[in-house]
């Protein structure tokens, strides 16, 4: 297929994808189990990196033209796609900010998503989604009586954000961007302090919102993360994993966005369990029965790393 017919192609599924008035993204990076939905929009975080060094090895030409054709990328109209490889699903956040208009968006992921399951009371697993009652209706009806949707807090024991973050990465990353925020937002000041007492926090990127507030959260993130990159020093001699700063950085400063909402504005969020599928291989869409037990493992997350 001609540039110009794969150029034409992604622009009409794109088109087909941002008429949803419920938009919630499936971020992937590697083939998996393909959920979609009147809802559920895959889309290919970092497409325009795929071939270069990732954590989890390298992509090979078949699987990424597997993830071509079977959902959108993230390196159309304004994107960030090449710095996925350190920003992570937030490459993916910055297209949904620049290039989706639906009024309600969302982001989970191909191993992890939110689960309704005490709020609806589905016997249907002929489909993921159905058995976690990831349903227009439970989320209209959340957006209703609360201002977000997050992942349930996880709780880090003894260990503060700060502390945690510091164990496993550099906590002179976590310095800089807090630093920067009290320059960018000295509003926020007081919540970025508490990042060194919170002991529970949300995490994995992950929420479902008004475009509006989403607006307001991703135009916070982006302002902190671009200039972060801008003073952290040469990343290079740094292994794969710990290139992703700006990835990890957004879990942790999105607290501070979050508790200041809550606690100067007076919004309000309601956390939801956040359960990890163990998808198939091969890559085909998973079909059941009626009532047949999907053939994925669900275990709660606790830790990220």
């Amino acid at each position: 297929m001609s540039s110009f017919l794969k150029k034409i192609k992604e622009k009409i599924k794109i088109q087909k994808a941002n008429s949803k008035k419920i938009n919630l993204f499936m971020v992937y990076h590697k083939p998996s189990t393909i959920y979609k939905s009147n809802i559920i929009t895959p889309i290919h975080a970092g497409r325009d990196v795929a071939f270069t060094a990732a954590k989890d090895g390298a992509i090979t030409v078949d699987n990424f033209k597997w993830l071509e054709k079977n959902m959108i990328g993230d390196n159309t109209g304004d994107n960030i796609s090449t710095k996925n490889r350190f920003y992570c699903e937030t490459t993916v956040t910055y297209w949904m900010w620049k290039n989706c208009p639906s009024p309600i968006v969302g982001l989970m992921h191909y191993r992890r998503i939110f689960d309704f399951r005490e709020l609806g009371n589905s016997q249907d697993y002929s489909d993921v989604m159905k058995k976690y009652c990831v349903e227009p209706k439970i989320i209209k009806k959340l957006l209703s009586e609360y201002d977000m949707i997050l992942p349930a807090k996880l709780d880090f024991g003894e260990l503060s954000i700060y502390q945690q973050y510091a164990k496993y990465c550099k906590a002179a990353d976590l310095d800089m961007a807090m630093n920067i925020i009290k320059e960018k937002y000295p509003e926020m000041s007081p919540y970025v302090d508490k990042l060194k007492e919170q002991k529970r926090g949300y995490f994995y990127n992950m929420f479902i919102m008004r475009k509006e507030l989403f607006n307001e959260y991703a135009e916070f993130m982006f302002n902190v993360l671009f200039e972060l990159s801008r003073r952290i020093p040469d990343r290079s001699s740094r292994n794969l994993y710990q290139q992703r700063i700006e990835g990890f950085i957004a879990e942790r400063i999105a607290n501070v966005f979050f508790n200041y909402l809550v606690n100067e504005r007076g919004l309000f969020i309601k956390e939801v369990p956040v359960v990890q599928l163990d998808p198939e291989n091969p890559v085909p869409r998973l079909t059941f029965k009626k009532s047949s037990r999907p053939k994925s493992l669900t275990i709660y997350i606790k830790l990220r790393f």
